[in-house]
């Protein structure tokens, strides 16, 4: 109950409680020392009244005067506390009684002028002696009911007194407590505002120098600690702060991939925006480990970083969702606790692998390339120079004429080749240009163009199903026409009596479909793979340089588009082609240029 009461409460309970114990202490002295008094003045009195006796009856004892005895006895009436008096002579008679006949307690009451107290009476013996002979003796008791009766009457005023003393302290101590409680219940209202309001810059007036004005500066100095550390602490958390997030957009924005993964079961404890782009899948806690990386990839990688503890620029492939890619991965061995993590970076490098494994192609084809033309190139001109040595010899029109007709076939198969060149270098070179293509139109002219050397009994049947307008590169795609035209009517097979050629297209607004069928040749299990590279023959009855094939894969996907084909030897070739529509870009392109 006290440890809850408020300061002011305690101080004045405090005051209140000393007072009342420092009253309590003196009303009992001045009690004891009152009553004792009143009992003394009692003995002294009645002491006196006895001795007063004993003289007076010295005579009435002598005569046996009972008449002057109680005449003695009845002067007693001024004294109320006197229960009774009798005056006993020695043999034991009792001469004379004042009251009523006085009955002597058995106690042991001195016998010679004391007076003792028993049992709410004063009683005294007081000897009557005459020179020295002893006549009888005064018997008094006095009663102490007026000692009671003052006593009560004292112990009421006391209480009255008290009740005062009592109120009279607490108005002052109610008053005085404040110099204490004021400066201190400051000090808790100003305790209260700053918890409340968090506000350190607050301080309390010092307005005495005592203990109290030593705790105010004490506060005051805490105070400003307080709120120096708090000014730190928000430089630091905004320090912090910008530190994490510059790092935090650093990790996000990253052009590279950093995480952590556990070595044990390749989980990915934590990673960036780019590794997940990298990895194309979702975020997700689960091994990666037949989802994007192999089980062997995975198990030499943990094994590198165990036994040299960093890994740098190791390549592997991630295979995910159907999407292939190059990653190189560079990191290091952590241990926590009772995880081994690997901390590391990963890098896509797949346009760099992809154009490493482009130069490596090229420079294979352009070895090729130098020596298959070197070849074709040459073979022509050796056979012009030969036939023109042995036309020089020749007596014969006829014969040279031949000649010339074997130099002219050896030229237009340079020129041939010399065409298949340039036809690739422009491929390379120059930009798609989209255009609206009349496939009926270009069919038609290819056809007629080709028809110049096609076969005896070749049949040529064309279906078109065109359901949108068709926007390409009208170039390119007279390359391909004339290309995959051209091999159905080179390669027929000569056992076929009827041979044919079918052409058929389908447009959409998505796409153009071809397909060119021919019951010729075919071309051999063996040679199906090979058929679209760089001056690759599939048969032995091929005249050409080798590139047709090549050049139409180049082109197409260069467009953007896809080729393949099936085959069988002596039933034929059928090649499907699929090319992207522009033709809602060239809309859009028109309505900007409106």
């Amino acid at each position: 109950m006290f440890k809850n009461l408020s300061i002011k409460g305690k101080l004045i309970l405090i005051i209140l409680t000393v007072t009342t114990f420092a009253l309590i202490l003196g009303f009992i002295a001045v009690f004891i020392t009152f009553r004792s008094g009143l009992y003394e003045d009692l003995s002294h009195s009645m002491l006196n009244t006895a001795k007063i006796v004993a003289d007076y009856s010295i005579t009435p004892v002598r005569f046996d005067d009972k008449e002057r005895a109680i005449d003695i006895l009845e002067k007693l009436n001024n004294e109320p506390q006197i229960e009774c008096v009798h005056i006993e002579k020695n043999n034991g008679e009792i001469l004379a009684f004042y009251n009523n006949e006085c009955e002597i307690p058995n106690i042991a009451i001195p016998n010679g002028g004391e007076a003792l107290f028993y049992n709410g009476y004063l009683h005294i013996i007081q000897p009557i002696v005459y020179k020295n002979n002893t006549l009888g003796r005064i018997y008094l008791k006095a009663s102490t009911e007026e000692i009671n009766n003052k006593s009560s009457r004292i112990i009421v005023n006391l209480l009255a007194i008290a009740l005062l003393i009592v109120i009279l302290a607490y108005l002052f101590a109610s008053r005085l407590q404040k110099l204490i409680s004021s400066p201190i219940m400051k000090l808790t209202q100003a305790t209260k505002q700053i918890t409340n309001e968090s506000n350190y810059s607050l301080r309390v007036t010092k307005k005495n120098n005592d203990e109290i004005g030593t705790l105010y500066d004490g506060f005051n100095v805490m105070l400003k600690q307080i709120e120096y550390q708090q000014a730190e602490e928000k430089k630091s958390k905004k320090a912090l702060q910008l530190s994490e997030e510059k790092y935090r957009n650093i990790y996000q924005n990253s052009i590279i991939g950093i995480f952590q993964c556990n070595i044990e079961n390749a989980e990915l404890i934590e990673a960036n925006d780019k590794t997940w782009e990298m990895l194309n899948i979702r975020p997700t806690k689960d091994s990666l480990v037949n989802k994007v990386i192999s089980v062997k990839d995975a198990l030499r990688i943990r094994r590198s970083v165990k036994d040299n503890g960093f890994i740098e620029n190791y390549e592997i492939t991630l295979d995910s969702n159907g999407v292939r890619t190059w990653v190189s991965i560079s990191g290091k061995y952590l241990s926590v606790g009772d995880e081994e993590i690997f901390e590391g970076v990963i890098k896509d490098i797949t346009e760099e692998k992809e154009s490493f494994l482009e130069l490596k192609r090229v420079n294979y084809e352009l070895d090729n390339f130098v020596y298959h033309t070197s070849h074709d190139l040459r073979s022509p001109l050796l056979s012009i120079l030969g036939l023109i040595s042995i036309s020089k010899n020749e007596k014969s029109l006829d014969a040279v004429l031949y000649y010339f007709e074997l130099i002219e076939k050896s030229v237009k198969r340079l020129d041939a080749l010399v065409i298949n060149l340039l036809t690739l270098s422009r491929n390379s070179r120059v930009d798609e240009k989209q255009q609206l293509i009349d496939i009926q139109e270009t069919i038609n002219e290819t056809i007629e163009i080709l028809n110049l050397n096609k076969p005896e009994k070749l049949e040529i049947y064309t279906d078109i199903k065109q359901h949108s307008k068709f926007y390409s590169d009208q170039t390119r795609l007279n390359i391909i026409l004339n290309n995959l035209i051209s091999n159905a009517y080179k390669y027929q097979n000569p056992s076929e009596d009827k041979p044919f050629v079918r052409i058929e297209v389908e447009i959409t607004e998505k796409e153009f479909n071809l397909s060119i069928q021919d019951n010729g040749l075919g071309i051999s299990q063996e040679s199906q793979a090979k058929v679209f590279e760089m001056f690759y023959r599939a048969t032995d009855q091929a005249h050409g340089s080798g590139l047709g094939l090549y050049i139409v894969k180049n082109v197409i996907e260069k467009l953007d588009g896809s080729i393949r084909f099936t085959s069988a030897i002596r039933k034929g070739t059928t090649f499907h082609v699929k090319l992207p529509n522009h033709v809602e870009e060239a809309i859009l392109a028109e309505e900007e240029s409106k």
